[in-house]
């Protein structure tokens, strides 16, 4: 006898559920995905980040978000560690928890979702017209990975590595440097 079907919920269930939801979670093809608690390195390196975000967009149409909810098809919600809109957010409804227009956007990697924020979550904020640019930090190196979306619609990487090093984003024209990233975090001693 075979294995029972996951019962499949819609998406307005998924937002009714998420909204009141104590853990919030993304939603893919009828079913919900929760997200992991942050790590004390993880909160430190969003808030830095969050923070050189906004001093450098301040005078710019463009600035930092934390947990709004991205669209990213009729059928899958997910939500990034921040993302930057630059001019109007296009929202989904009434409620203004939900967006379609991200330009950049901020994972913060963690074990258990590295793979998933190289792969599949990368794949679905490309069905994004309005994204150009995406940076993944690492909680325990000095290291950023941005990938940029070239005019011919290509991608390219761009690692930094080390405190010394200076991010470039392209889409924002600005640069964060990657002690301010690290700033606070204790990270590892390398052998």
């Amino acid at each position: 006898m075979g294995a029972l079907a996951a019962t499949k919920i819609s998406v307005k269930e998924y937002l009714a559920l998420d909204r009141v939801a104590e853990v919030r979670s993304e939603y893919h093809d009828g079913e919900m995905f929760p997200l992991e608690a942050a790590t004390l390195q993880h909160s430190i390196i969003s808030a830095n980040v969050s923070r050189l975000l906004g001093d450098r967009l301040l005078n710019t149409p463009c600035g930092p978000m934390l947990t709004l909810r991205v669209r990213v098809s009729p059928t899958k919600y997910v939500i990034p560690g921040m993302l930057v809109i630059c001019g109007k957010p296009m929202l989904t409804d009434e409620r203004n928890e939900t967006v379609t227009n991200p330009k950049f956007i901020v994972e913060i990697l963690s074990p258990s979702t590295e793979n998933y924020d190289y792969g599949t979550k990368f794949i679905l904020y490309r069905e994004l017209e309005s994204f150009e640019e995406y940076m993944l930090v690492s909680q325990d190196k000095a290291r950023v990975e941005v990938m940029l979306k070239t005019p011919d619609k290509r991608w390219l990487i761009t690692t930094y590595e080390g405190l010394d090093a200076t991010v470039v984003l392209e889409s924002l024209n600005i640069s964060l440097p990657m002690s301010e990233i690290y700033r606070r975090v204790e990270l590892p001693a390398l052998n």
